[in-house]
């Protein structure tokens, strides 16, 4: 019999494919996409087979045996395989790590858990504060904990609950002995789906352009050509029924669709709708339980689903038969994966379409620059809805300067102009939605003595003071403590500056008695069905007024939203960073598209510091062409996308000598041994937020603007070497293409 060998790719960021020999008990077993048990060094490792050969390794090298066959089928076809490999390529990773990321944890795991363990609160609700503070004082982890799952409602998965609160099992047990909390286990509902009806919707007549946009889709779909299409269209002009009538037919077709949503927020209202036309509908975000995740991953494998709805990862899902791939939102930066790999959803969409010879729709009512320009150069066809269909009408659009209202006596942030449109909208008894994309209640606490602001003591980044938890918090590490009631520096008063949701919260409750209101971001958004909860209630209208960051800037389309109040237009226009204005835009003018979808039209009020600036005029006309004319140009000029690619490399570590010399010497491999013809490497320099969590950082960013970025793109990649990773005491992180320089 011929010896058989195993090609594996670790998940690891070691470079290269690994050859081991497949003993005769396992030779009709092993195939590419099973994961083997393989020694690795000192350890063993759970490895997927990429490759079964004849062929020997290289002379002088043994090629240890398998150790057993983990999978007893393949979990990742020949096209999966592929996707994976050119993730790694194009991200610059290795082969297992990409490959990592298209299995869901629960996936990996024998027997994905049929139960869940919850924390409940046992201790009684007026005697949390006295306890927190008590435990605060030598058992921060323990406080911590338990504050949190009060804040919560008292009853979290352990899961979400350690997530949360960063903590291990210790502190659990330790509160649980205490008998202040107490385990329970609930079984687990595996299909989420199950959950709630739907009642069938038939068709809409379509408009000659969503005929047109439809048609012209279909017909790339039956000549099972791989296309990509940008489906422009404003805010309410219809692009998911065109979505729907597209599916309909590849569904016909005996063929798979795969829809992708930037935010998890927006998924319950998406598989609603998709639910209601297709019966066979699966779900894939990370809210599910482990087992909800593995329910829905198998039904998706074993071609017992017509239609994936879910967040970025769900581009991984292992549809049979695809025949199309729909990113709703393209624009938005969350469809950028932050961890290894980082890759981008919408370049494996399109990746991915090619493989399946399928349709791939980008949908958008802001596009970004990239495929702007992509469609303008003709390099995927552009498909426009420029009308709204359901009958609604464009909204006024009032400008509020703060600048000259907070020269107002009393001013609140709560501009004259948007206190007269609540009450006026209210009194009509319709719905509010208040933007301001920043959570919490204080952004900064400033000592006007001194003038230093309150700092996390890990990173350097202002606290942020909650108030209704009494906490001041780090975004970046979690870091928390009680508030100060003086300057640390020099024991003088702390004023808060700035707004997050939390205080509008506040200020509308005091300002409107009788009024409902409802909070969304990520502090109020933590438990299982969250955004299905407060989504719901707004839908019915049981809730008045509805506060939140960018998860209410996209997908609610209510008839009876009649005012969008805009907080602080330009909370993020002047950020170090070259999207800044583009995001500025983006948000402003899908937020104010939540408005006006029925027959009683609708209002915004816009207030920002500098109303003038460009991308605010054009977010409240919702003018993408005249933004777009204004920001190509200094885009071109700078060699940024989507003139040219990027490559970002951060060094990070506590020793801040050690993460800078390791920089430098990775800039003289990239420079090494010439400068490469159309790159130009900008530093290396302190990076915009100099630490994070105690780790110093460092980095370079490198422009491609030759006329073969790729190209480009590659050889640096080849120069870097893999020398993505831990090294000692400094981390590399590699970032190909990032939407933030932060």
């Amino acid at each position: 019999m011929v010896a058989l060998f195993a090609r594996v790719a670790p998940p690891l960021p070691v470079e290269g494919l690994f050859t081991y020999a497949i003993p005769e008990a396992l030779a009709e077993k092993v195939s590419p996409g099973v994961r083997l048990s393989v020694p690795f060094g000192r350890r063993r490792l759970a490895a997927m087979c990429v490759e079964v050969t004849s062929e020997p390794p290289p002379d002088g090298v043994t090629a240890k045996p398998i150790e057993s066959l983990i999978d007893p089928e393949p979990l990742a076809g020949a096209d999966l395989l592929a996707l994976a490999e050119w993730v790694a390529k194009r991200t610059g990773c290795t082969w297992g790590e990409a490959l990592e990321a298209t299995l869901p944890a629960a996936i990996k795991k024998a027997r994905p858990s049929r139960t869940i363990r919850q924390v409940r609160l046992t201790l009684e609700e007026d005697k949390v504060h006295s306890t927190v503070e008590e435990l605060q004082k030598k058992r921060k982890e323990q406080a911590r904990t338990l504050r949190i799952l009060a804040d919560r409602g008292g009853l979290m998965s352990q899961r979400d609950l350690r997530r949360l609160a960063r903590v291990s099992a210790s502190p659990l047990k330790s509160l649980a002995k205490a008998g202040l909390v107490a385990f329970e286990s609930v079984e687990v509902i595996h299909d989420p789906l199950q959950l709630t009806d739907v009642t069938p919707t038939d068709p809409h007549e379509l408009t000659k352009d969503q005929a047109f946009a439809r048609d012209r889709v279909l017909k790339a779909f039956r000549a099972k050509k791989a296309e990509t299409f940008l489906l422009h269209g404003v805010t309410g002009s219809g692009k998911t029924e065109v979505y729907l009538q597209i599916l309909s037919e590849v569904v016909g077709q005996g063929r798979q669709g795969i829809v992708l949503v930037p935010e998890i927020s927006l998924t319950p209202q998406t598989v609603q709708r998709f639910r209601e036309r297709f019966d066979r509908v699966a779900v894939l975000h990370s809210s599910l339980t482990d087992a909800e995740r593995a329910h829905q991953w198998r039904r998706i494998r074993d071609g017992d689903a017509d239609v994936v709805v879910g967040a970025r990862s769900a581009v991984f899902a292992p549809v049979p038969h695809l025949g199309a791939v729909i990113l709703d939102e393209e624009h938005e930066t969350t469809f950028k994966q932050q961890n290894v790999p980082r890759y981008h959803a919408r370049d494996v969409a399109e990746k991915r379409g090619r493989l399946a010879k399928a349709v791939v729709i980008m949908g958008t009512a802001t596009p970004s620059l990239e495929m702007e320009r992509r469609a303008s150069t003709g390099d995927v066809v552009r498909l426009s809805l420029p009308e709204r269909v359901a009958g609604g009408i464009a909204p006024s659009v009032q400008v509020v300067d703060l600048m000259l209202e907070e020269r107002r006596k009393g001013y609140t942030f709560l501009s004259d102009a948007l206190r007269a449109a609540m009450e006026d909208t209210l009194a009509k008894e319709g719905q509010v939605l208040l933007f301001l994309n920043r959570r919490g209640w204080a952004s900064v606490l400033l000592c006007r003595t001194c003038r230093t602001s309150l700092r996390c003591p890990h990173c350097d980044v202002s606290m942020t003071m909650h108030r209704r938890i009494q906490r001041v918090l780090c975004h970046y590490c979690g870091h928390e403590e009680p508030p100060p009631s003086t300057c640390p520096a020099c024991s003088s008063a702390l004023s808060p500056l700035s707004f997050g949701t939390e205080k509008v919260e506040d200020e509308v409750k005091k300002s409107f008695a009788g009024v409902t209101v409802a909070r969304m971001d990520s502090d109020t958004m933590t438990g299982r069905g969250s955004y299905e909860t407060v989504l719901s209630a707004y839908g019915r209208g049981d809730t008045d007024v509805l506060i939140g960051t960018q998860m209410i800037a996209k997908g609610l389309d209510h008839a009876n939203t009649l005012l969008v109040g805009v907080i602080c237009a330009d909370s993020a226009l002047f950020l170090p960073d070259y999207r800044a204005t583009e995001r500025t835009f983006q948000l402003l003018a899908q937020v104010v598209g939540r408005t006006g979808r029925g027959p009683r039209g609708g209002r915004v009020v816009v207030q920002a510091y500098n109303p003038r600036h460009f991308s605010i005029v054009a977010g409240m006309a919702q003018d993408h062409a005249s933004f777009s004319a204004q920001e190509l140009p200094t885009r071109e000029e700078a060699g940024f996308p989507p003139y040219g690619r990027l490559l970002r490399v951060i060094t990070q570590s506590k020793d801040a000598l050690a993460a800078r010399n390791r920089l430098d010497k990775i800039v003289e491999h990239l420079t090494a041994p010439e400068a490469l013809d159309g790159v130009e490497i900008l530093g290396p320099a302190t990076a915009p937020i100099p630490r994070i969590n105690r780790q110093h950082r460092f980095h370079v960013v490198c422009k491609c603007t030759g006329p073969d970025q790729d190209a480009g793109m590659e050889e640096l990649l080849g120069r870097l070497g893999g020398k993505a990773g831990k090294s000692g005491v400094v981390r590399v992180l590699v970032d190909v293409d990032p939407v933030a320089l932060l």
